[in-house]
């Protein structure tokens, strides 16, 4: 089965629920996760293509402030750790669009800007490599894990095409617009997530065997 996955905001969520847990500090940007693990337990299925749909930044030409300069480097340095490891779960990294430095709307209070982040590009990656999954190579089924509204017309089509669709997401999190199109939709709780986080840091610190 294929699974497709929005690997931005997968990773930010997965963080923050470590963070709340008390797994990770809140100052790590990067931490040891078995993913595969979480995504065999949810769908209950060990045979897994995962594609795993993630940006490059793409830096201004203009002269941006130290303190973002500093936090960009910090992005690139987590993300290249993140995605190693991703790669030696036999994980499938796909990087598909970009985060952009941006100016932010006007404040309402004092009518400044002021630069951020912006990610484009990975949705409409995504969706558009699941409907030729569908189309195409006449997948029997998909699952995806992206709660963003945007990729419901994609999965219409998938879903017309013939194809099953799992609705993967955290149970905090779940899009009930998202879930009407999917034929199922399968959740994963703060549990589930430290078990993983768990697993992989005992599978670090374990030492291999004196010969």
């Amino acid at each position: 089965m294929k699974v497709f996955i929005d690997g931005e905001n997968l990773r930010h969520r997965l963080a923050e629920v470590l963070r709340t847990e008390k797994r990770i500090a809140t100052s790590d940007n990067h931490f040891k996760f078995n993913l595969e693990q979480l995504l065999q337990t949810t769908l209950g299925a060990n045979e897994l293509e995962v594609l795993y749909y993630t940006t490059k930044i793409r830096l201004p030409k203009f002269k941006i402030p130290q303190k973002l300069s500093t936090r960009i480097t910090d992005i690139q340095d987590a993300n290249r750790r993140w995605l190693a490891q991703l790669t030696n779960q036999h994980l499938h990294v796909v990087k598909a669009g970009h985060l952009k430095v941006r100016e932010s709307s006007s404040c309402i209070h004092c009518n400044k800007k002021t630069l951020v982040l912006q990610e484009k590009g990975v949705d409409v990656r995504l969706a558009t490599d699941m409907v030729i999954a569908a189309l195409h190579d006449k997948a029997p089924q998909v699952a995806v894990l992206s709660s963003d509204a945007d990729i419901i017309p994609a999965l219409q089509v998938v879903k017309a095409a013939g194809t099953k669709i799992s609705y993967v997401c955290f149970a905090e999190d779940l899009n009930r617009a998202v879930a009407t199109e999917a034929t199922e939709t399968l959740t994963f709780t703060r549990k589930d997530i430290t078990a993983a986080f768990d697993q992989a840091s005992a599978r670090k610190k374990k030492k291999p065997a004196s010969r």
